[in-house]
């Protein structure tokens, strides 16, 4: 057994490693397995017909990360994770992970480890039909920007992304990339360039990831796209949104109609986390989240760390 970063080709192994994850943290998907991996220094394992997570944390050491609530024998999972950690060797953590693991973990082993919970991680959830109708006053705001859309655009449409319209919809994430990858002086955003890229390689290799993907249309020109894949038996991760922010309301709108036409068997949606950004934060919190899916690092605790160095 050994570490690898996992590309495409292994994308049926991972998807039957995950085949019976209920845990809902959008990390715990096949095509974000492979789509992320590169940008963030991400290796998979397979042990016992689990997949085991590893990314370097801060450039300088590994950070482990799995499902320990739906695996088959959850401690011994994690006993081999620790046991990785000692042979780096390196300080144990563990990213991504729930308060109810860290609970496990601590009755397994009661006052060893930590759980620091990061507000940046928490994936944000929503019950489609919400996102599908926007009810309630809390929303009447998007419902104003879908109404300015429709009555500005009357020709405008909605398609899934399909061989017919891949080229169309891979353009105009190139497009949006030329558009939005630069700061107010003029320097590239090498993270934004970069996710710029998958977007596109996420277009045109959807059906091998599993990824279902929508479309906004208006007076003949893809305006938004959107990707995602299920999750759990309940919950489908939207991965990528892109639109051209002059086009008023392209963002509502296709987050609506995506829901509406491709989410009906799904009773929440996972938007990810905003990962500190303001912005992003502000735009996530105003669709109403039915709760936010908090995640955290669990470490060695400091005095146990000491004792087991042999220090005071």
């Amino acid at each position: 057994m050994k570490f690898f970063v996992p590309n495409i080709n292994d994308i049926n192994r991972i998807r039957e490693a995950l085949s019976q994850n209920e845990k809902q943290n959008c990390e715990m998907s096949p095509a974000n397995t492979v789509l992320w991996a590169r940008r963030y220094n991400t290796e998979v394992a397979f042990w016992n017909g689990e997949i085991i997570y590893r990314s370097l944390w801060e450039g300088e050491r590994y950070s482990y990360s799995c499902n320990l609530l739906n695996a088959k024998n959850p401690k011994a999972l994690f006993d081999r994770i620790v046991k990785f950690a000692v042979e780096e060797p390196q300080e144990f953590q563990m990213h991504c992970m729930s308060e109810e693991e860290f609970q496990m973990i601590d009755q397994w082993y009661p006052g060893v480890y930590s759980f620091d919970y990061r507000r940046m991680d928490s994936d944000y959830i929503y019950l489609r039909e919400k996102l599908a109708t926007l009810s309630g006053k809390k929303l009447h705001g998007k419902r104003n920007h879908i109404h300015r859309f429709e009555e500005r655009y009357p020709d405008w449409c909605y398609e899934p992304i399909t061989a017919k319209n891949e080229e169309d919809c891979a353009r105009m994430a190139m497009r949006w990339c030329f558009l939005n990858c630069a700061d107010e002086q003029d320097n590239w955003e090498h993270d934004k360039i970069d996710e710029s890229k998958l977007v596109v390689y996420a277009v045109r290799h959807r059906e091998e990831l599993g990824l279902t993907g929508g479309s906004i249309r208006v007076n003949g020109e893809i305006v938004a796209i959107t990707l995602g894949e299920p999750l759990t038996k309940d919950t489908f991760v939207i991965h990528f949104e892109k639109a051209f922010s002059e086009i008023q309301g392209a963002y509502p709108m296709i987050n609506r109609e995506f829901v509406r036409n491709e989410l009906e068997a799904y009773t929440y949606v996972n938007r990810e986390e905003d990962l500190g950004q303001e912005g992003l934060r502000k735009a996530k919190l105003s669709y109403r989240p039915v709760m936010l899916l908090n995640k955290g690092l669990i470490r060695l605790k400091r005095n146990v760390e000491a004792e087991l160095k042999g220090e005071k």
